[in-house]
């Protein structure tokens, strides 16, 4: 099975722009040479930080999204460890309305993994739209089938 790649489009750029502009910020405590000429260590570990947090936040920005393989779903969070669901444990994908956002219906794939306390929705494939959400959702469903034939 081909890996197949899917990123948020509009909240990894926002996040790239605000993590860019927190790198810069960290940057400009170089620029005066004020800092690094005087010995001001608050300035210099401030500058610091600021740059690496700011790469840091830019690497994850653009590692987000979602990848379906071969071995399963794997979820690329901002915030937390990537979260890999084996292809064996997804029951069935269903197409739920997972949120309410501006007002509109967020529809998003669901993995059911067992009973319905165990589902895990798929917010970064989500749509406003319903038909482009079941568009989705069927093509989780025939790579689950064609991994089950595999």
């Amino acid at each position: 099975m081909r890996r197949i790649v899917i990123r948020p489009r509009i909240q990894i750029p926002v996040l790239v722009v605000i993590f860019a502009v927190w790198t810069l910020l960290g940057v400009t405590y170089f620029t005066s040479g004020d800092v690094v000429a005087e010995r001001d260590w608050f300035g210099i570990v401030l500058g610091c930080l600021l740059v690496t947090s700011g790469m840091a936040g830019i690497w994850r920005a653009l590692r987000l999204g979602v990848v379906i393989g071969g071995e399963g779903v794997r979820v690329r969070g901002f915030d937390s460890r990537d979260q890999v669901t084996p292809w064996s444990a997804i029951q069935s994908v269903d197409c739920v309305q997972i949120d309410v956002r501006g007002g509109l219906p967020l529809y998003a794939p669901v993995l059911r993994l067992g009973d319905d306390a165990d589902a895990m929705p798929l917010s970064a494939l989500g749509s406003y739209l319903r038909q482009d959400a079941e568009r989705k959702v069927e093509q989780l469903r025939s790579l689950k089938a064609s991994a089950a034939r595999s």
